[in-house]
């Protein structure tokens, strides 16, 4: 292997030493977040040894080196910041073979995880070490620990398994390189290596899509695959991660039918993703109109509740209308799971735009058992919510449309009334006759200047509904005839009242 190659791995298998024993100390005993933990470190260090063996982390003459083979010196290469780390161990030397198991590196990390000056000094250590014949502790301070790769890849991972391991690890070198040189122009891949990078990363998504429980291999799979998403944000290789995510936010959403330890691996993952700087990373892609934006959105849409209310409260405070279309297109993505927080929005105080905004979200996302969230944005005080709010409903109220909107009519402004009574005579509520017979009759119900129009469209939706119970008083209108030069009612209501009375004698005849 090339001593470059060997540098970029051994400084992910130096990271993984260290975030394992931060876990390790304060966890005593050990649990499954330890376990996890040592997991993903085994298969670092089990593609450190494929091609490598022995490997051993070391301090010489205070200079930090990894030396490929602990006999020659000369093969030394020099590792940023490696003596503090192995002085943050207390020890000096650190070896790794392949000739033994899994279990013997979580024995030794259990050992590590104790302050290296009290487990010199136990009475018992000498019995420990002995017992499991895991680490060897040399008078100065130099450990050696002992794994077996062959035998961990055989018998925790079936071959899919190994497969989409060995393709997350050959990915996760472009962001080890890209790290280890700062992100400078000469780390980048080609566009030949971006190519397999996308291809892989479909592979995995499919995967991922496929498993139905989550195994022990699993669960080191997402772990790793949480790591690799991580580079590919932070990188923005938005296109190769949001396929990936997608899935993710499909399993946690349930509509990827999976079981619940599943689900709860799919939202870590996304928890521990969805930090304030990735979201940053995602919504300046979004807001600059990069080439990305529709991955960008995407991913967003994935995380679904877990940022909804950072979505909505940028949603409200945004001021420029692309930058708000893109929210909206986002929330929308998120589906059903906004609903709650989006109830909890619907507020007096909350301005007339974010409202409107509110109205038409839940006209495409909701079903009709949410349709009544809608109906105190009937009586909003700006006719643009309102009007939102009545278009919403009718896309998605079903059989709830009816009852919704004839119990908001007598309160409702003269605009959504007359609309409100249209659409009621369009799918024919018979409830709502009675209703409007009362103020067709008592004109005190409607403002004069409104009583004309409001009692045309009144008769005009009676004749629709087609109701025996209203030819009695339709034919009164219809009949009625000025007195001392008063006129009961305008002659277009009478016309209205006319044609109401055919329609529904019509109907009666069919």
């Amino acid at each position: 292997m090339a001593n470059t190659d060997l540098q970029l791995k051994a400084l992910d298998s130096l990271v993984a030493i260290h975030s394992v024993l931060k876990k390790a100390q304060p966890h005593q005993p050990v649990n499954s977040t330890i376990t996890n933990s040592v997991e993903m470190l085994y298969l670092h260090l089990a593609d450190l040894l494929r091609q490598d063996d022995p490997i051993v982390f070391a301090q010489l003459e205070n200079k930090d080196v990894l030396r490929e083979k602990p006999v020659n010196q000369d093969e030394s290469i020099k590792i940023s910041a490696l003596s503090e780390i192995l002085m943050g161990l207390g020890v000096k030397d650190i070896s790794f073979d392949k000739d033994r198991e899994k279990e013997e590196l979580r024995i030794c990390i259990s050992l590590f995880a104790k302050n290296p000056k009290t487990v010199a000094g136990e009475d018992d250590l000498p019995k420990l070490i002995l017992e499991n014949e895991t680490a060897r502790i040399l008078p100065d301070n130099n450990i050696t620990v002992n794994m077996e790769t062959d035998r961990m890849i055989d018998s925790d991972f079936d071959i899919a398994e190994r497969q989409i391991s060995d393709s997350i690890a050959e990915m996760q070198k472009v962001f080890t390189r890209m790290n280890a040189m700062d992100g400078a122009i000469e780390s980048l891949p080609t566009e030949e290596k971006k190519d397999i990078i996308r291809k892989l990363s479909s592979e995995v998504a499919q995967w991922l899509e496929m498993q139905p429980v989550a195994t022990p291999a699993y669960k080191i799979i997402c772990h790793s695959l949480q790591t690799l998403l991580q580079g590919f944000i932070t990188y923005r290789f938005f296109d190769e991660a949001s396929s990936i995510i997608s899935i993710f936010g499909k399993i946690n959403s349930a509509e990827l039918n999976k079981g619940d330890d599943v689900r709860r691996v799919s939202l870590e993952v996304l928890r521990n993703l969805s930090s304030e700087n990735n979201i940053n990373i995602l919504f300046k892609e979004l807001n600059t109109n990069g080439k990305n934006k529709t991955e960008a959105s995407q991913m967003l849409s994935g995380f679904g509740e877990i940022i909804i209310n950072k979505l909505l409260n940028s949603l409200r405070y945004a001021s420029d209308s692309r930058e708000r279309m893109s929210i909206i297109h986002i929330i929308e993505g998120v589906g059903q799971r906004a609903i709650p927080a989006i109830k909890q929005k619907i507020t007096v105080d909350a301005p007339w735009y974010f409202l409107r905004n509110m109205a038409y979200i839940l006209g495409r996302i909701s079903k009709e058992n949410n349709a009544d969230l809608l109906r105190p944005l009937l009586l909003h005080k700006d006719k643009r919510v309102c009007r939102e709010a009545f278009k919403s409903i009718d896309q998605i109220g079903g059989n709830q449309r009816g009852p919704l909107f004839l119990s908001v009519l007598p309160q409702a402004d003269q605009g959504l009334r007359v609309g409100i009574i249209e659409f009621l005579g369009k799918i024919r509520y018979a409830e709502a006759v009675t209703v409007l017979l009362d103020m067709l009759k008592n004109k005190s119900l409607i403002a004069k200047e409104e009583q004309a129009s409001v009692q045309e469209k009144i008769c005009a939706a009676l004749g629709s509904i087609g109701s025996p119970e209203a030819i009695n008083t339709l034919s009164e209108i219809a009949e009625s005839k000025s007195f001392l030069g008063l006129r009961s009612y305008p002659e277009e209501v009478k016309h209205a009242a006319k044609m109401a009375l055919a329609n529904i004698k019509r109907q009666q005849g069919e």
